[in-house]
């Protein structure tokens, strides 16, 4: 008789697992119980009279539960947006619960395809057959094999965000849901939650949570003492939940999910992140030009936008406000043309940006590409070659520019 190894996973599900991590930045243990959540499906031993999979994130803000879902959506469907997002704050009021499943026939509002209509969660699935992305289109792979493109059965993902917020009727309206995985509109239609993947985020004790992180003074002290931390957050997160929710309510889900506080190296990754998306974004506007951070400024960055409390959100906002506004204005006084690479670097007086004009056009240097690439995010295309960056690149390229074709010394 063989042994089994239940550890061992296929090609499909490795890379899904993979491509979380690399969206989803200091949450192993969410990533994982997600992933084990999605080996469930694509392995097609689900209950079948339930949603595919329910799950609750709970955390402190700012810690990467939307995230998540927007991650899941990217690799299932190759876009991030590819959900039907309930934002709950809108639905704090039990009328406006109609906006999610309609009003009935001679009732104003009655002609409105409501938001939870069939059509409407399913328009993720066709739109990423039609367009051929994500992972429900790779042939061969199991979760194609589960949906494929002649069926009639869709894939979908719901994001109820922020479901504390909602007025409890649509805490009771979602028991049935999570149960049975339907539901019937204002119209008598009914809804079949069946093929979906459905989310609830939760900031349910923030507040309990915030404050024992402001107590604590360990910072980002690695070892036993942050391991303590996460857990001691993971039990007021759950404390809090069993006072505000039902437990009928709580005990619907397939995984509760605690998000931990982020670490200094996690933010430095976040940083990363959003650097490149800034390069990115540099590379598609009017005048494109290329960018490089230096780790001095990362430093500060990470230094100046640490809020333990509120998590990457005010890093980011730090970005926007010394990295983006900054260029945007030398883009607007024309101080920044087409094929420049800018340098953003520290100095006592705060951060300051540097130009080393480009000396070719951008047809040529177009020959680097495709753009965007994220190796052009980093130091490759920096102003020196300490590091050998640039004849590593004439050397892997046949078709790159030199280092002096593209830069004037």
């Amino acid at each position: 008789m063989k042994t089994l190894a239940p550890g061992k996973q296929n090609e499909q599900l490795a890379r899904f697992a993979n491509r979380m991590r690399k969206m989803v930045v200091g949450q192993p243990t969410a990533i994982e119980k997600v992933t084990d959540s999605f080996s469930r499906l694509i392995a097609g031993i689900h209950d079948p009279e339930s949603p595919l999979l329910t799950m609750m994130f709970m955390g402190p803000t700012g810690v990467g539960k939307t995230e998540t879902v927007r991650a899941l959506a990217e690799a299932v469907f190759g876009n991030r947006r590819a959900f039907t997002r309930i934002n709950c704050q809108e639905y704090s009021a039990h009328y406006n619960i109609s906006k999610l499943l309609g009003s009935p026939p001679g009732y104003v509002g009655g002609e409105i395809r409501p938001l939870l209509a069939q059509e409407n969660i399913d328009r993720h699935h066709r739109k990423a057959i039609e367009n051929q992305t994500g992972l429900i289109t790779e042939p061969g792979g199991k979760l194609a094999r589960l949906f494929p493109p002649e069926s009639d059965r869709n894939l979908s993902i719901v994001l109820f965000d922020e479901i504390e917020k909602a007025h409890p009727k649509l805490w009771n309206l979602l028991l049935g849901v999570l149960e049975d995985g339907t539901v019937v509109l204002g119209n008598n239609e009914e809804v079949d939650f069946r093929q979906s993947i459905i989310v609830l985020t939760t900031n349910v004790g923030s507040a309990a949570m915030g404050q024992h992180l402001a107590q604590n003074t360990i910072g980002f002290d690695p070892g036993s003492s942050a391991e303590r931390l996460d857990h001691d957050v993971e039990e007021a997160a759950m404390r809090e939940a069993k006072k505000v929710f039902p437990f009928e309510f709580l005990n619907r889900f397939d995984e509760i999910v605690t998000f931990h506080t982020l670490k200094e190296p996690h933010l430095y990754e976040i940083l990363d992140i959003l650097l490149t998306q800034i390069h990115h974004r540099s590379l598609r506007c009017s005048e494109p030009f290329l960018l490089e951070v230096t780790p001095k400024a990362k430093a500060w960055l990470v230094e100046e936008g640490t809020d333990v409390q509120y998590g990457a959100r005010p890093l980011r906002r730090l970005v926007e406000k010394e990295v983006v506004t900054q260029i945007s204005h030398l883009i607007c006084s024309d101080q920044i043309r087409k094929g420049d690479l800018i340098t953003v670097d520290l100095e006592d007086s705060g951060l300051v940006f540097q130009k080393e004009t480009g000396g070719a056009d951008w047809d040529e240097l177009e020959a680097l590409g495709p753009f965007p690439q994220d190796r052009w995010a980093g130091s490759d295309l920096g102003v020196k070659d300490d590091g050998g960056e640039k004849a590593r690149v004439k050397e892997e390229t046949a078709h790159a520019l030199t280092a002096t074709g593209v830069y004037q010394d």
